[in-house]
Formats: structure tokens, sequence, C-alpha cells
């Protein structure tokens, strides 16, 4: 039996998807059962990220208040659009004084950096530049994510 972390491509995600609980975006399963290595290839194929998991992270992690929830309503009990692949920790990435080129970053790179842009003109810049690029979904969701909560 081999448990995984899941990570959600919506981080705030808190509910079921695929029988599995997350909270705060993470959720854990195991391929003892059927049903548990369906999940892992559900998730697999869908994007979501997919670590060995340890006991120390499940017996430790958080669960999120109802509020906190996030669910989209377009695909049953899965989290939010996108198809990121779990949280990446540590510094946005930069081009060196140029200006960022999400086509240049993988998509973890190109989330986080949106992420932790407080720029609204630059976030526009550079979910444009993907929309005439690479059009990566969990980039573009990221940027109609961003305008719905402006509203």
């Amino acid at each position: 039996m081999n448990k995984y972390r899941i990570e959600a491509p919506v981080r705030a995600f808190t509910g079921e998807s695929v029988g599995v609980h997350f909270a705060k975006g993470t959720g854990f399963v195991d391929d003892s059962s059927k049903e548990g290595r369906a999940a892992v290839e559900y998730f697999r194929r869908h994007g979501y990220g997919v670590f060995p998991a340890d006991q120390e992270t499940e017996e430790t992690t958080e669960v999120a208040s109802p509020a906190d929830a996030m669910t989209n309503l377009g695909h049953g009990s899965a989290p939010s659009v996108g198809y990121g692949l779990g949280v990446q920790d540590g510094p946005p990435p930069t081009g060196n004084g140029e200006e960022f080129d999400p086509s240049k970053h993988n998509q973890d790179d190109v989330l986080t950096y949106l992420d932790r842009t407080d720029d609204g003109a630059e976030r526009q810049r550079v979910i444009d530049a993907e929309a005439s690029g690479k059009k990566r979904k969990a980039i573009l969701a990221r940027g109609e994510q961003k305008q719905e909560d402006n509203q």
C-alpha cells in the first residue's frame, strides 16, 4: 500500500472530490483499494499534484471552515477550474531584469508569479501573454478567477 498527498489546482479548495477529502487544497489517499487506485489515476489524468505522502504530514493537516470551501459547479465535486500541479514554495520566478515571460517558465512558476504579483496591470500583461502564447488552461483560469474576485 502506498499513500499519496494530492494537491488540488485551487489551493483553497476544501471539500470532497472522487471520494477524497481535501482541506485547504490538500487531500490524502492510499492505493490499497480499487477506489483508491482509481482516485490516484483520476488525479494524475486531471493534472493534480500527486506526491508520496508521509504519516506526519497527514496527521498535521488542518481542516478549513466550510466558508473556505470552493467547488466548481460545472464539474460535479471537483475543485474549481484549473490543471495546476500543486503548490510551489520559494520566491516568484523573475527574468534577470527583463519582463516576466510566461512562455519561458513552467506552469507552476507562472501560477506562483501571478499569486505573488500585487500589480494588477502586470498580472493582466502575463495573462494576455499566456493567452496569445501557450494558452495553458490553469494560467488562463487564474486570470478569470482574479477578475471574478475583483467584481
